[in-house]
């Protein structure tokens, strides 16, 4: 796993070298993205507050290099950077979870809050092996991202106290923060984006002004991993994946670890327009907001995953275990991962998991991902039950006594209602 440690001083003229200067004795560490708001954040926190501030990126499959990160952080101030790459970790402890509850970027941006837990941890991880006695991050007071890692860190380490710089009043709107950004004559140049994003394997969710506009659809150039409709190929892609207990294993026959599918699929479903929603959800705190998301690996693994498991589980447990999906991916919007709710939960998904596996072919067209075969060696269909032809192996002569038995509490509750419009007259 890497993990870069890179040290420099900056001050409003350049990079100066550490040796030989005073850190300060406050130290806080900046769970940080590379955007403008994160970016502002570190001098903020630095010339206006007085800390010496490290900063903490997660890679996450957010297409910003390394290296870039680091050159960034450091030129807003940041004295030193940690950057992990968290993928692996992040496909196979967070996204298979969200894999066997079936969840993908729709009302509840799945993508976003998988990610929060972890970057949580690794915040806290460095901030206790570099003596920080704070934690900050850049959520907004409207934001989801203030309550998850409050929640977070609550529950892992409470003794870590939270800064929190977007809730000042110097930085309370994103023009504001560019009007700081100017005001200290810091490089915004690069800052011409009219949207914010959150970018990692499993999904890509934008906010922009121009969604603010309901009445309006959603400007093309905000997606970035999937084609329009219109330009996507006119010809379908046909492809294979197969699943081991819940995981994907393989595709197109090939045996890939999870991080290779999912980044796979991205780059075979973005070409054919797969994963795009538009729409309205309603953060934490109850406002609701317009956004647009990609997931297109999200989209096609949830769609083969959910066939396979019509395949091999009963339709009673399908039915208990949607009910129990919700409560998932509700548990981990509202910040409660580390919750023993979450974990009683995912311990119920785990348990099904274990007939489903098969393989599902699927055809991805023009926006679509079709579920076209699902096989398993576990399948509970039974063509000689099922069929309509002469090799029918279902007792026919069974069938009146089952419905006779089986309507029975349905004559009795009509004799009950009998008797009460009597009582009434």
């Amino acid at each position: 796993m890497r993990l870069l440690l890179l040290l420099g001083l900056l001050n409003q003229e350049g990079i100066v070298n550490l040796k030989g200067d005073k850190l300060m004795e406050k130290k806080v560490l900046l769970a940080y993205s590379g955007g403008l708001t994160t970016s502002v954040c570190i001098h903020y926190l630095r010339y206006k507050r007085g800390y010496e501030v490290l900063t903490f990126s997660a890679d996450l499959g957010q297409l910003v290099s390394a290296d870039k990160l680091a050159e960034r952080a450091l030129e807003f101030g940041a004295h030193s950077v940690f950057i992990k790459d968290l993928r692996p970790r992040f496909a196979d402890e967070f996204v298979l979870p969200a894999i066997y509850a079936n969840l993908k970027n729709d009302s509840t941006h799945i993508s976003i809050a998988l990610s929060r837990p972890l970057i949580t941890e690794e915040l806290i991880l460095i901030a206790q092996e570099q003596n920080c006695q704070y934690v900050a991050h850049g959520g907004t007071p409207k934001g989801n991202d203030q309550i998850r890692f409050k929640l977070s860190l609550a529950a892992i380490a409470p003794h870590l106290k939270i800064l929190t710089p977007l809730n000042e009043p110097e930085l309370s709107s994103y023009s504001a923060i560019v009007a700081y950004a100017k005001e200290h004559k810091l490089n915004v140049e690069e800052e011409r984006k009219v949207y914010e994003e959150d970018h990692n394997i499993w999904g890509r969710v934008v906010k922009a002004p121009a969604l603010e506009v309901l009445e309006t659809p959603p400007p093309e150039e905000l997606f970035t991993l999937t084609k329009s409709p219109e330009d996507a190929p006119n010809e379908p892609k046909h492809i294979r994946l197969d699943f081991e207990g819940g995981k994907p294993t393989a595709l197109d026959g090939e045996k890939l670890p999870l991080l290779q599918i999912i980044e796979r699929l991205n780059q075979i479903g973005g070409i054919h327009s797969v994963g795009r929603t538009s729409g309205i959800y309603e953060k934490i705190v109850g406002i609701k907001s317009r956004s647009i998301s990609e997931s297109p690996a999200a989209t096609i693994i949830v769609s083969a995953h959910s066939a396979l498991e019509k395949l091999v589980l009963q339709e009673n447990l399908i039915y208990i275990k949607s009910l129990v999906e919700q409560e998932y991916s509700r548990a981990i919007f509202k910040g409660l991962y580390f919750s023993r709710l979450r974990r009683a939960l995912f311990a119920f998904l785990k348990e099904t998991q274990e007939p489903v596996t098969g393989s599902v072919t699927l055809k991805l067209y023009k926006g679509s991902a079709i579920v076209e075969t699902v096989q398993s060696p576990f399948s509970l269909y039974r063509r000689q039950l099922a069929t309509f032809g002469e090799d029918d192996s279902f007792k026919r002569t069974a069938a009146e006594g089952f419905c006779e038995i089986y309507s029975l509490r349905q004559q009795l509750e009509s004799s009950q209602y009998d008797r009460l419009h009597e009582k009434h007259f």
